[in-house]
This record gives structure tokens, sequence and C-alpha cells, in this order.
């Protein structure tokens, strides 16, 4: 894919946002941007550690490569741990944005609630559906959307099942030796 910008890898920030609450800023590097899709590289940081299957997918000092797409209902990030071993991939259902970058931030994400991990062996987690139903029940986000989301996950676990999803370019990609440059 053609890279849009030759300053690359430079640091970025991720904003993110959980109807109702405010939009959180991560700090990141841009690996490489196109017209479709943004990829950058951060260091987690996490309230908790999250497990599912008796595994931690991710803590504070984990690693991930995101995949930002432009028009998708989702985010997809490979995972590695402090040791950098790739753990899976972690797939946000977002609202789609037409626009990936506002000078030297990501246009702000929107979560859905909805969340999606998926083992190196293929194995597929629908995370965070009580969350989902909280957040219609509070009314941070209307049925309708809420319907779309779960419509997306449900599209997303065939695509996995056929072994079409994540995209290439989220299979491909390798973490590069940054942790200097994030410190």
């Amino acid at each position: 894919m053609k890279r849009l910008k030759t300053n690359l890898p430079r640091p970025i920030s991720i904003i993110y946002r959980r109807p109702p609450g405010a939009a959180l800023t991560f700090p990141g590097l841009l690996l490489n941007v196109t017209a479709k899709s943004l990829t950058i590289q951060s260091r987690l940081s996490v309230a908790q550690p999250r497990q599912i299957a008796g595994q931690i997918i991710a803590d504070t000092g984990y690693w991930a490569i995101w995949f930002v797409f432009r028009d998708k209902w989702f985010d997809v990030g490979k995972v590695y741990d402090r040791s950098k071993k790739w753990l899976g991939y972690y797939c946000d259902i977002v609202k789609p944005v037409n626009r990936l970058m506002s000078g030297s931030r990501t246009t702000v994400l929107t979560d859905l609630f909805l969340d999606i991990w998926i083992t190196p062996a293929g194995g597929v987690y629908v995370l965070d559906e009580d969350e989902l139903e909280n957040a219609i029940q509070q009314g941070f986000i209307s049925k309708s959307l809420a319907a779309r989301a779960q419509s997306q996950v449900q599209l997303l676990v065939r695509r996995i099942k056929r072994h079409n999803f994540p995209p290439t370019q989220v299979k491909e990609a390798t973490l590069l030796k940054i942790d200097e440059i994030l410190d």
C-alpha cells in the first residue's frame, strides 16, 4: 500500500472516546499513513490487566500495533506481551471515521462497547456484551447504533471463521524496536 507521508515513524496521539465519557489520549508512534488506514505502534497502559480464558491479553507495558481504518466499523490491534511475544488480535467496534488524522492526532475514535479477541490459533471471543446492554439501558448509545455494532460483530466473526479477517496488513505487521522513543 502506498504511503502518503514520508516523515515516518513519528509521534502521534490516539484519541479514544467511550460514551458518555470524555475522550482519552494515548501516545503512539505513527508507522504508516495511507488514504484508507493508519498504522500506530503503542505501549499499553491499562487500569487493570485484561484476562481471557486464563491468559492475560492486555497489561501495562504490553505492546500493540493498531490499525485504524477510514469508514470501517472496527479498528484492530496486534497485541504483544512485555517480552514481545505475539498474543493475538484485539478488535474494537467503533463508529466509522471519514477523516483519519487531525494534525498530530487521530480523529476521535468512538467506541461502541463490543470487542473481539482472536487467539493465534483462531479462537474467537466476543467481549463486553454486558457493557453494551448497560450502555443501551443508560441511554449512552441508541438501540439502532447498538444493533449496528452487534451486526458488525456478527459479520466479523463470520469473516474470522472463514479466515478472512483480520486484514493481511494486520497479519503481516511486526513491532519496531522503539522502546526508547516512547519512554
